[in-house]
C-alpha cells in the first residue's frame, strides 16, 4: 500500500501598519506539499506514468499545491534489489543499457507530467534520466500550475555506484523561481553534498529534494543528521520524496510545519 505524506508548510509574511505605533502584522498563509514516496521500475515508464498519475491524484484530493517526486521517477534510476545500474556500456547482469530508455526534456513522457500538472492545478517535479546530444544526465525540472517549465536541474554531485556507468555531472547554474508559496528550488540525493549552500545563497524559501535511497540508517538521517546538517543551517524548508523500502513502496517521515519569510 502506497502512502502519501502530507506536509504543511506554513510560510509567514511581514506588512508593515502605517500607525504611528508602526506595528508589525504577521500575515499567515498555509500550502500543502505531497512527498510521493514509491518505487520506480527501470525503463517502464508507461508502469511508471500510471502508478504516479494515482499518486498525484490522492494529493490533489488531499487539496495539494506542490507535488515532489522520487529520484529519476519517470525513468527510473537503479534496481536495489539486484543491484542493476544503469549502463551506457554492454548490457550485463548488473547493468541495463540506458539508450532507448531516457528521455529529453521535451520528451513523450515528460511532456505527459507536465500537462498533467497543468491539469491538476500543481507545482510538480519531474525527475528523469535525460538524453541530450547523446550524453546522459540524472535531471529534474519544475512544472508550473500552468504547464510550463520553470527550474532545469542536472544532478552535480554524482554518487559513484548509482551514476558512474552513465551519468555527466551537471553543468546548468542552480535556479529558483519566485512562486505564490516563495521561492522554489530543486536538488537531487548526492546533491545534498553540494546544493544546500548554492540554494541558500539563492534564497531558496522551499527546497523540492528528490532521492533514491534506502538503507538502515533511514530514520536517523531524515530526522536528525539531515535536518541539522542541511537544513536548518541554510534557512530553508525541505521537502524529501524518496522510496523509502521499496519493498513496501513506503517511507515515514515525521509531519512538519515550518515558518519562512518571503
Amino acid at each position: 500500500m502506497f502512502r502519501l505524506l502530507m506536509l504543511v508548510l506554513l510560510i509567514s509574511s511581514c506588512a508593515k501598519e502605517d500607525t504611528v505605533k508602526k506595528t508589525v502584522e504577521r500575515q499567515r498563509k498555509t500550502v500543502k506539499v505531497a512527498a510521493l514516496q514509491y518505487y520506480s521500475r527501470m525503463g517502464d515508464k508507461e508502469y511508471n506514468w500510471q502508478l504516479f498519475k494515482k499518486l498525484a491524484q490522492k494529493a490533489v484530493e488531499a487539496e495539494a499545491k506542490i507535488i515532489v517526486l522520487p529520484e529519476a521517477a519517470v525513468t527510473g534510476y537503479m534496481n536495489p534489489a539486484k543491484d542493476i545500474t544503469w549502463t551506457t556500456a554492454k548490457e550485463s547482469e548488473y547493468e541495463l543499457r540506458i539508450q532507448g530508455k531516457a528521455e529529453t526534456v521535451d520528451g513523450d513522457f515528460i511532456k505527459k507530467y507536465i500537462a498533467l500538472a497543468d491539469e491538476l492545478n500543481v507545482y510538480l517535479s519531474i525527475p528523469f534520466v535525460e538524453e541530450d546530444t547523446g550524453k546522459y544526465y540524472n535531471s529534474v525540472i519544475l512544472s508550473s500550475p500552468d504547464g510550463e517549465v520553470l527550474i532545469h536541474h542536472r544532478k552535480k554531485s554524482l554518487w559513484t555506484h548509482g551514476d558512474s556507468g552513465w551519468c555527466e555531472e551537471g553543468n546548468l547554474k542552480p535556479e529558483i523561481v519566485e512562486t505564490t508559496y516563495g521561492r522554489l528550488g530543486l536538488m537531487i540525493c548526492y546533491d545534498v553534498h553540494s546544493m544546500p549552500e548554492k540554494l541558500s545563497e539563492l534564497k531558496a524559501d522551499i527546497v523540492l529534494y528528490s532521492v533514491g535511497w534506502f538503507g538502515p540508517n533511514t530514520e536517523d538521517w531524515y530526522k536528525r543528521r539531515f535536518p541539522n546538517r542541511y537544513v536548518i543551517p541554510n534557512n530553508f524548508a525541505a521537502f524529501v520524496s524518496a522510496w523509502g523500502n521499496y519493498l513496501r513502496h513506503g517511507l515515514i517521515l515525521v509531519k512538519s510545519s515550518f515558518a519562512v519569510s518571503i
